[in-house]
C-alpha cells in the first residue's frame, strides 16, 4: 500500500526540510563569524598602533625639518650681515 499525501502535507514536509537546511546554514555562518572576530580585533589593534607610530614619526620629521629650515635662515641672515659689514 502506497501512502498518498495531500498537497498540504507535501508542502509542510518541503517547508520543514528547507527550514532545517537554512537553519544549519545560518548556524554554520554564525560559528564562522564568531571564529573570525578575535582575529579581526587583533588586526584592527595592530593597524591602529602602526598608524600612531607613523603619525609620530611624521610629526618628529616635520619638527626636525622646521628646525633645520630655521637654522638655515639664521645662517643666511648672518652671512648677509657679514657681507654688509665688509663693504
Amino acid at each position: 500500500m502506497v501512502d498518498s499525501q495531500t498537497g498540504e502535507d507535501v508542502l509542510v514536509n518541503v517547508g520543514e526540510s528547507v527550514g532545517s537546511a537554512l537553519g544549519k546554514i545560518v548556524a554554520t555562518a554564525n560559528k564562522a563569524v564568531a571564529a573570525v572576530r578575535p582575529a579581526e580585533k587583533k588586526a584592527r589593534r595592530k593597524v591602529k598602533r602602526a598608524t600612531k607610530k607613523v603619525k609620530a614619526r611624521v610629526a618628529k620629521g616635520r619638527a626636525k625639518s622646521r628646525k633645520v629650515v630655521k637654522k638655515a635662515k639664521k645662517g643666511v641672515a648672518k652671512a648677509k650681515n657679514r657681507a654688509k659689514r665688509k663693504r
